[in-house]
């Protein structure tokens, strides 16, 4: 067996994968041998994780990665590995260290199996009458003033449909749409315009737009996908702070503490908070700081801001304290930290956003040193 051969078996033998009890044996005799031989086993895992990682990245060169995948093609190996490093790949940065298991992998404890589940296409559609309508659960055709028709779809989708003849004037009658934790939910506006609304977030809306601009008010986060209209800006009004733009993609969140937050996928959008202004590019983050009222402008990633609308978790240099922030968010659980220096440990790494969240534990416990125990609807984040 040559040394590509050997580490397939290796890498087989850490995931669990069914091996004869002559090839178990083998490996077990060679990783008691000598320390030498456990050092290699471990290196190989941080090597593959980085691999699947840098692959994903398109760090590596497209000769790299056809000879990894090569190998992996000999015996259709790791079916679960690789399948488990597609949905994340993390690992530790700088300042912590480099932390992966020796032992076989066990699993998170789960005290009570179940009660933590991903989210789902769920809200609240509040009417101009005040009434309160449940979202996600079925089909659903309502009518609200001024001849606007809402149509809800079985996965909790928004489409507002506008029969008024253009160019007739009424008042502004508003919506607002609520999405708890754990939920998310899309909704096509009366212009043709498209919003995504993450958890723990609300948009208020009108259900026509009347006028030279189309105002929305938003609080959490959101993705826009506004309809193009050179005569009617559309804005995103975030307490005074305006996101102005004609026809593009961008996302807005309100979510830190004294800061709104607003990255740019294409097109142009401006943001205003009174006299001052930035006019952003492609692919760059403004931020508005409430405590210096001044609005900076760096280049970003956006892949790492618009995420979740994708169905995906993406961490770039995240401290642990925020990764588990978001999973908390979707998932809809609490987190307790049984040693606080633990918050700083830092990742990178992406995995699908539709995941069982044991699957999610299971991986941040051999890449981070820490212990995850799952109580009722709490995750307890501890040391080993």
């Amino acid at each position: 067996m040559n040394r590509e051969e050997w580490d397939i078996r290796l890498l087989e033998y850490w995931q669990g994968e069914s091996l004869s009890p002559e090839e178990l044996r083998d490996v077990e005799n060679w990783l008691g041998e000598k320390v030498e031989n456990r050092r290699y086993y471990e290196d190989l895992q941080r090597e593959f994780l980085r691999q699947r990682w840098v692959m994903r990245e398109g760090l590596v060169s497209r000769k790299g990665e056809r000879r990894f995948r090569q190998v992996a093609k000999k015996r259709m190996m790791l079916r679960r590995a690789v399948a488990f490093a597609a949905c994340v790949s993390v690992f530790i940065l700088a300042g912590i260290g480099y932390y992966w298991r020796s032992e076989e992998m066990r699993e998170v404890q789960m005290v009570e199996n179940g009660v933590i589940h991903h989210g789902s296409s769920k809200a609240c559609l509040f009417l101009s009458t005040g009434d309160m309508v449940e979202l996600g659960k079925e089909r659903k055709s309502l009518r609200e003033e001024q001849s606007v028709a809402i149509d809800v779809k079985q996965e909790g989708m928004v489409a507002y449909r506008d029969s008024m003849v253009t160019g007739e004037v009424g008042n502004i009658v508003y919506n607002r749409l609520v999405v708890n934790r754990g939920g998310e939910d899309r909704i096509v506006l009366a212009d043709g315009s498209e919003v995504w609304v993450n958890s723990e977030s609300e948009l208020v809306y009108p259900v026509r737009f009347v006028g030279e601009k189309r105002v929305v008010r938003l609080k959490g986060e959101a993705y826009f996908k506004v309809r193009a209209d050179a005569e009617r800006p559309f804005i995103v009004d975030v307490d005074g702070v305006e996101v102005r733009a004609v026809g593009t993609e961008f996302c807005v969140n309100t979510r830190k503490e004294n800061k709104v937050e607003s990255v740019l996928v294409e097109g142009k959008v401006n943001v205003r908070k009174g006299d001052d202004g930035v006019m952003l590019q492609p692919n760059q983050l403004a931020v508005y700081d409430v405590r210096t009222n001044r609005i900076e402008v760096k280049n970003v990633d956006v892949r790492k801001y618009i995420d979740w609308k994708n169905g995906d978790f993406v961490f770039s240099g995240d401290r642990l304290e925020e990764v588990m922030d978001k999973l908390s968010l979707w998932y809809d659980c609490k987190v307790f930290y049984q040693n606080a220096d633990l918050k700083d440990v830092r990742l990178s790494g992406d995995m699908k956003r539709y995941g069982e969240v044991e699957e999610f534990l299971h991986f941040l416990e051999i890449s981070t040193g820490a212990r995850f125990e799952v109580q009722g609807k709490t995750i307890i984040v501890g040391s080993k």
